[in-house]
């Protein structure tokens, strides 16, 4: 045999049979791999997503055996906790039980001095126990080629994948992934090069059918069928980041009812490289490779020193949950006292759930006793897609577990059809314009000397950027217009069934002030890949003020609010809508300009603007310690610092969903670390409303509990490393430095300032305040929901007649004991308040 080219593939027809099976594999695969969201449309993806139903130690177990990675701190960080008191022994004592109640078939045989023991143990048990081939070479040789494949693969899906960044176009975009690759690397040299021979043709001999391949592979490198689901996951996590954005791609495929499986690709191209680098060290080698050891499940393969860890996991979780409770508990004579008091408020003001619009809203309801605050999710309701004015297409405002039902159409207003043709003759050009001028700085001709020939050109506005920042301005009041998917205009009936679902799971049915504000939010920053990260979630990584402009129109409409009085929901006659965008960044609210204001309702509103400025002010010095800014203006400028790695801290110490009426947490300083959602239960007798909370709003702030902890407890595995090798590619995703695999989570930047993590990572405690039985409806209705609320993903608390209960992982209620919340302030927060919940 002269070279690993001549070999026959094996198995190269399999049977139907072989196939069945295969096919059940790969789909248990596909589960372990979270899809990765384009940069444009980037929102916070819990990476466990399709592995909830198992628990989250054996998912942990199970991940660790395949990759070299790790959703648990190192002992040295829970040991520091315990030291400076943040741990107690109670807490340990609270955790080790409901360590036993949950997971009883891995703490069942460990006692808890022996956990407590091991803490303390220094030593690293090797628990991974499947390798690719790659791996296996490297380790054996002191190779590097699972560098050399990862930076093949990336340079070939970059460009297959490229948005608009390359001059020159893929010119196998029209075949599927697999293919589009295997022509590429037929006249490719580059792992020639390296030392696979004849490797283009390898490539030409392998068949079109990806699924063929796979099967072919797993024959020849005699891979047992026990051990294949496992080998072959951890040949797709050697190349993580591509996996999720080929699981993207697929998903989307499927929506537009494409068959096409990148997924399935990528596994075949990453398969392929293996195959080939096996061949060739099997004939400069007589030793065997072995790419797994004998295990035992992962189910049962935890060490003491894991066990130890997940033991002070839960402790910091238990600790943070008694003080929650215990302050949440304190706001009960607010929240009764409340409920009696129908006085009708200045201003109502609808917020995002997001975890920044809690400090912001506490400082608004401090300006004033009349103004009174809604947690919602920051779409309203309202699954668009926003089309911009001399567009054809937009981008969704929704979350990402929905599609768009609805098209907000800008429709500015003009004299004359003149005027309309002009305007958007100058769009078009100014479009044309930057096409030209991006493809002149990329292309062949000036990519050397473009610097060189230009560069002074670009120097008044780098001097201006850096001491002349501009202001972004939210959204302005053109008028929208609100269709269907389809492009039809909206029945009046069909407008009021969206008003009345805004109201009702609003829970805003009476008692409306004359000023209503949908307020949503964005995020101002410069020079900064990852600003859609920092936007509305809710609104898929977007500017939530499409959609408040949209719930405005809507309930302004006369015609729509006739509708519903006849459906019993009344609104006063001096009672009017109006959007506003929350920059999160500098904590301006911003109330956008409504045209049509009757002049008084336009003195409330000039009035609230100015109480909105109080409550920015207030916020910037809350937030300026955390930032380490010397003044409230520091903040504010950070937005526009085209050099700021931080210019806000986004989600990062995410750590409660409480969904309750207001009343429960107005008094509390929560430090912006938890989820904000209204309602009352007495308002939902049928239990819908919940269902709804539990399944959409519950399942968003999971995904970005859990992005913001796999990033902190691993941030080589499961987010971006350091902005400051950052490199922008295809327009769609980064890489870190000049190759490696594509970066999926959050950069390092945003969870830890330099010199402390400023992202403690917990799991989420959701406490919700409803009866039990209700919830438990919920729960046994919706198995997606019972797997994240009973196998570790989450903490679900049920605050039922006053009394705490926690869901345990053996399906049943468990009363929740309380702690007074620790009364010490936020270094930060030179505002009085009653409670705090320390950080």
């Amino acid at each position: 045999m002269n070279s690993y080219a001549d070999n026959t593939l094996a198995a190269s027809s399999p049977s139907v049979e072989s196939s069945a099976e295969l096919k059940t594999v790969l789909a248990s695969v596909r589960k372990a791999v979270a899809p990765l969201w384009p940069l444009a449309d980037y929102v916070a993806v819990n990476p466990f997503q399709g592995l909830a139903e198992d628990s989250f130690l054996v998912t942990r177990n199970r991940l660790a055996s395949v990759r070299s990675c790790d959703i648990l701190m190192p002992a040295a960080h829970y040991r520091e906790r315990w030291d400076r008191g943040e741990i107690t022994f109670a807490d340990l004592d609270e955790a080790y039980e409901l360590c036993l109640q949950d997971n009883p078939e891995l703490f069942g045989e460990t006692s808890f001095a022996d956990l407590l023991k091991a803490i303390d143990d220094t030593a690293t048990p090797i628990e991974r126990h499947t390798w690719t081939v790659a791996e296996v070479v490297d380790r054996r040789t002191g190779s590097r080629w699972t560098s050399h494949i990862v930076n093949d693969i990336t340079r070939n899906l970059s460009a297959y994948y490229d948005l608009g960044q390359a001059a020159w176009k893929h010119p196998w975009k029209h075949c599927d992934l697999f293919n589009a690759w295997r022509e590429m690397a037929i006249i490719g040299h580059r792992l020639d090069l390296l030392g696979l021979k004849e490797f283009r043709k390898f490539a030409a001999s392998l068949p079109e059918d990806p699924l063929q391949w796979i099967a072919a592979a797993l024959e020849e490198l005699k891979v047992p069928a026990e051990t294949q689901e496992d080998f072959l996951l951890a040949e797709l996590l050697s190349v993580a980041g591509w996996a999720g954005y080929a699981q993207y791609q697929t998903n989307r495929h499927a929506v537009d009812g494409n068959e096409q499986d990148d997924l399935i690709g990528l596994l075949a191209i990453r398969l392929a490289c293996d195959v080939a680098l096996f061949r060739t060290y099997m004939l400069q080698s007589d030793r065997p490779l072995t790419l797994w050891k004998s295990h035992e499940s992962p189910e049962t393969a935890s060490t003491n020193a894991v066990l130890a860890r997940y033991l002070f996991q839960t402790a910091t979780e238990v600790a943070y949950r008694r003080q929650l409770c215990g302050a949440l508990h304190l706001g009960s004579d607010g929240a009764s006292s409340a409920q009696t008091n129908g006085s009708r408020k200045r201003a109502q003001l609808v917020f995002c759930i997001d975890v920044r619009s809690e400090l912001l809203r506490r400082n608004l309801e401090a300006t004033s006793e009349g103004i009174e605050t809604f947690g919602f999710a920051g779409f309203f309701g309202l699954p668009i897609s926003h089309v911009p004015f001399s567009q054809k297409h937009g981008h969704a405002h929704c979350p990402v577990l929905i599609e768009p039902s609805l098209i907000a159409q800008d429709e500015p207003e003009f004299p004359d059809a003149s005027a309309l043709a002009a305007a958007d003759e100058d769009l078009r050009a100014s479009r044309t314009f930057r096409r030209i001028w991006k493809f002149f700085q990329t292309s062949a001709v000036s990519c050397f000397s473009f610097v060189e020939s230009l560069g002074l050109f670009y120097s008044w506005s780098l001097a201006e950027s850096t001491w002349l920042p501009k202001a972004k301005r939210a959204g302005g009041n053109t008028p929208l217009q609100l269709l269907s998917a389809h492009g039809q205009p909206l029945t009046t009936s069909e407008k009021a069934d969206l008003a009345e679902n805004i109201l009702r799971n609003l829970g805003l049915t009476e008692n409306f002030a004359r000023l209503v504000v949908f307020c949503g939010h964005e995020a101002e920053t410069t020079n900064n890949p990852y600003q859609s990260g920092l936007d509305c979630g809710a609104c898929g990584g977007h500017s939530g003020g499409p959609n408040a402009r949209a719930a405005a129109n809507l309930l302004n409409d006369p015609d729509v609010r006739w509708e519903l009085r006849s459906r019993g929901l009344v609104i006063p006659v001096d009672t009017r809508f109006v959007a506003g965008v929350h920059n999160t960044t500098t904590d301006d609210l911003q109330l956008i300009k409504d045209d049509n204001l009757p002049e008084h309702h336009g003195q409330d509103l000039a009035e609230l603007q100015l109480l909105a400025l109080q409550a920015g002010q207030q916020t910037r010095l809350e937030r300026a310690g955390r930032l380490g800014a010397i003044s409230e203006s520091d903040v504010r400028n950070r937005a526009r610092d085209w050099s700021e790695i931080r210019p806000e801290w986004g989600l990062a110490g995410n750590a409660a969903f409480v969904v309750a009426p207001r009343e429960r947490t107005s008094s509390l300083h929560l430090a912006g670390r938890t989820f904000l959602h209204n309602y009352d239960f007495r308002q939902d007798q049928s239990g819908a409303i919940l269902e709804l909370i539990m399944t959409a709003p519950m399942v968003v702030t999971n995904w970005i509990n859990l992005q913001y902890y796999a990033s902190t407890v691993d941030n080589g595995a499961y987010g971006s490393g350091s902005k400051t090798v950052h490199n922008l590619v295809g327009q769609f995703g980064i890489l870190s430095g000049n190759g490696g695999d594509l970066q999926t989570g959050l950069p390092w930047q945003s969870v830890h300032d330099g010199n402390g993590y400023q992202h403690e990572p917990l799991r989420l405690t959701v406490a919700v305040e409803a009866p039990c039985e209700m919830i438990s409806k919920v729960i046994e209705k919706h198995e997606s929901v019972r797997h994240l609320v009973s196998n570790g993903w989450l903490t679900l608390l049920a605050l039922d007649d006053d009394q705490f209960f926690r869901w345990s992982g053996q399906h049943d209620w468990i009363p929740q004991e309380l702690d007074e919340p620790r009364l010490r302030p936020i270094k930060e927060s030179p505002q009085k308040t009653a409670v705090t919940v320390a950080q």
